[in-house]
């Protein structure tokens, strides 16, 4: 895992050897406190418990949700925004899990949107679906409607919320309650600990009492080590773009990411798989953009050797890569996630994108306590059911 670079430190840093951050930046940054004085820095300190608690709802839930997929063929999650995003995040770690386990039942990512308009995306929701429907506070009308579309045509609908007394809560057979509370920002706990529940119910990751602590203290332990994100913030805040590129499992944490980028940091950035940027995208790289490489599934030889090719490409155009990985060079820019690979990374390495989304967004000076636009000119759509 990479340190701040500071003092004696900075030297140490790569960023700072290459002269692409000033080891000053990295200073101030790494002297803001990692659980605030601003509310995402709060919000983030807080997401290590809620992952714990979402972890204990899963377990207190997992009879009932045993029974409801006993009864039905399809398994269907159904979000929109970072609801979405965290699902698209699971679903190939649900799938692997699936395999392993001889289980067979399809698992179906639908945008609420999209299911509700007109099928837009050519799918439809069938009697013998399970429905899990995702939303921080239990509101989103595309959500709430998509849900209800799937309850009248005879699904099984689990919701996945913040808010118990919600609109969607109401609409479910059964409600998995996160408790992560009210977020004034970005989704960040909230996102967190909707995924540490699309990962739990599937088995991905454990949901004892000794399994989720420990977890929620690696968690805990990644927000302590605020300086190692604080290092990439500066690199970030002055890129003329940001790519976001993901390999596997870690493909969708690129949209996540994206969002946090635009939220908060409110800079350039494109999320994409790392096969898709190689082949188009690569074309508008420039030296003064910067990559984000994400990566949280178990060493394979063939695909440290595709990464290798990537990181020569972009030394060949002078685009400096960050790697977010189990298996991060010790020599190159990045963080080493301290976790298991597959589901336990996609969580650390969730927590990180925050992070350093915060950091870029102190850096770059754009940092403000909630929304510009959205709350203030984008509005919650109509009823569309």
């Amino acid at each position: 895992m990479t340190g701040a670079a500071t003092g004696d430190d900075a030297t140490r840093d790569p960023l700072v050897r290459a002269r692409l951050v000033d080891p000053a930046d990295v200073a101030r940054l790494a002297g803001l406190a990692a659980d605030g004085p601003d509310e995402m820095g709060r919000e983030l300190a807080e997401g290590p418990a809620a992952v714990e608690g979402a972890l204990a709802a899963v377990e207190h839930a997992a009879p009932l949700l045993a029974a409801l997929f006993d009864q039905t063929r399809r398994t269907v999650l159904v979000g929109t925004g970072a609801s979405l995003a965290v699902a698209r995040t699971a679903a190939p770690l649900w799938r692997r899990r699936d395999r392993e386990l001889g289980r067979d039942q399809p698992l179906v990512i639908r945008e609420s949107t999209a299911a509700v308009l007109g099928d837009a995306d050519g799918d439809a929701f069938l009697p013998t679906d399970l429905v899990l429907a995702i939303s921080q506070s239990g509101s989103s009308p595309e959500t709430v409607a998509a849900a209800r579309r799937a309850a009248a045509t005879g699904c099984h609908v689990v919701a996945v919320s913040a808010a118990e007394a919600s609109p969607l809560c109401e609409v479910a057979r059964l409600s998995v309650v996160t408790p992560s509370g009210q977020e004034g920002g970005a989704a960040t706990k909230s996102a967190l600990s909707a995924l540490a529940v699309l990962l739990a119910i599937p088995g991905v990751v454990a949901t004892d009492a000794a399994s989720r602590a420990a977890l929620a203290g690696r968690l805990r332990d990644v927000v302590a080590d605020w300086p190692s994100a604080a290092a990439l913030g500066p690199l970030f805040a002055v890129a003329d773009r940001l790519w976001i590129v993901g390999l596997g499992s870690a493909a969708s944490l690129t949209a996540s990411a994206g969002l946090l980028w635009h939220e908060k940091a409110h800079r350039p950035a494109v999320a994409t798989s790392v096969s898709e940027f190689r082949h188009g995208p690569v074309e508008a790289a420039r030296p003064g953009d910067a990559v984000l490489l994400l990566d949280v599934d178990p060493p394979v030889t063939a695909r440290t050797a595709y990464l290798d090719l990537l990181r020569d490409e972009l030394n060949r155009l002078g685009v400096p890569m960050v790697t977010l990985a189990p298996d991060a060079p010790a020599d190159q820019p990045g963080i080493r996630l301290d976790f298991a690979p597959g589901g336990p990374a996609a969580l650390g390495a969730l927590l990180r994108l925050q992070q350093i989304a915060r950091a870029t967004a102190h850096a770059a000076g754009t940092y403000q306590d909630g929304f510009r636009v959205l709350r203030a000119i984008v509005h919650a759509a109509p009823d569309l059911d």
